[in-house]
This record gives structure tokens, sequence and C-alpha cells, in this order.
């Protein structure tokens, strides 16, 4: 019996994910060595982030096919917004970041171009296109969250926090219904369709990468 879409592309992209898993950056978060500036810097990105692939998951469900598919991108657009305004809110106030510095930090490099490329998904693909370019966000998190979680650090505190927050019920409640949606919109792909969601899947991972990457090396624009 043929494997589901979802496990078809989490095989194609698996040396990109155990490169995300050995990176450094989740390595020595998991040890409680990561230097506070690299994780400063990646909720900086990562706020600036969330704002765009809220947006990303509307012009999702502007293209479902019926209420129940409108209903999950909808609400989960909302999370990412709730998200946007809490969970990153209160770990910037912890790292003593105002509003204005979480609202004026500029888009770093992988973070201008990881958004660009979601926008161009969402604005010029099918609703399946849409899922494959944003399932690795939702799912490579989750695995972090419990990959990290066994022998977490105690300290610093906010390490332990975003570990927990990741592993957690209630994160992966949406990254369950994002891959059985890309299962049942995968089932209705034709072969051009598949190819180009591989494609989108696969460049979304090496994003999430880029991303760990940007924030350990705290990429700035060369000029």
């Amino acid at each position: 019996m043929r494997r589901p879409l979802s496990h078809q592309l989490k095989r194609s992209a698996n040396p990109i994910w155990r490169a995300i898993f050995a990176h450094p950056f989740l390595e020595e978060l998991h040890a409680g060595t990561l230097p506070m500036d690299r994780f400063t810097y990646f909720i900086l990105q990562d706020y600036r982030y969330l704002l765009d692939f809220a947006q990303v998951l509307c012009l999702g469900g502007a293209k479902s096919p019926d209420l129940k598919t409108l209903e999950i991108f909808t609400r989960h657009a909302l999370i990412a917004v709730e998200v946007e305004r809490t969970f990153h809110a209160s770990f910037g106030k912890s790292l003593g970041l105002s509003q204005s510095d979480l609202d004026q930090t500029p888009k770093g490099p992988v973070t201008e171009a990881y958004t660009r490329h979601l926008q161009a998904v969402a604005r010029g693909g099918s609703l399946a296109e849409i899922v494959a370019a944003v399932l690795p966000c939702y799912w490579i998190y989750g695995e972090a969250g419990k990959k990290l979680y066994k022998n977490r650090p105690r300290k610093p505190k906010i390490y332990r926090e975003w570990i927990e927050t990741y592993a957690s019920e209630e994160y992966w409640r949406p990254v369950r219904e994002q891959i059985r949606l890309m299962n049942e919109v995968g089932r209705r792909a034709n072969g051009e369709e598949k190819r180009r969601m591989r494609s989108h899947f696969l460049l979304s991972s090496r994003y999430e990468f880029l991303f760990w990457d940007q924030a350990y090396r705290l990429e700035d624009w060369p000029v």
C-alpha cells in the first residue's frame, strides 16, 4: 500500500531535517548554553515571520473548497496572530524587548526570502501547493519540541518554556490537522501538482534550516 503523501515528502526531506535537528542552535538550546543574543535574534525574526505566515494561511482559506478546510485555515491564521501578540510578546518582555523593538526590527535576509517564497506560492499556487509550502514550519517545530523535551534544560527558563511549548499537545493539534489535510489534497493531486508540492515542501524545509542558521550566525544584510 502506497504511503500517504505527507510520509513521502517527509522522507524526501529527511537529509534536510536531520541537518536541522543537528544544528548547533538547537543543540545548544537543548543544553542551555546557546548565547542569549542568538535566541533574541531568533525571537525577533520569528515575530516578523509570523505576520506573513498568518497572511499566507488566510490566502489558503480563500482557496478552500469547503467550510471545513476554510475553518482550519482561518483558525490557524488566528492562532498565528495570537502567538504573535502573546507568546512572542511575553518572550520579548523576558528578553527586555519593547513592542517597538518587535515591530520595527527589519527582516533578516533569510526571513525576507522565506516569507516571499510562501507569499508567492500562496498567491500563484493551488491549495495543495500552499499546504505543502506551510507544512514544514508546523511539522519541524513540533518535531524539534519533541526531540528536545527529554533532558530539557532547567535554565535558562525561557529555553525550557520554548521547548515545552512546541512539544505540547496544544501545539501538535494543528500540526496533525495540516498533515491530514496534506494527505487529503495529495490524494486528489495529479502528477504535475505533486511535483510542485514536493518542490515547495523541500524549499520550505531548506529555509527552515537557514532560519536557524541565520539566528546562530546573527546574520545581517552585508550592504
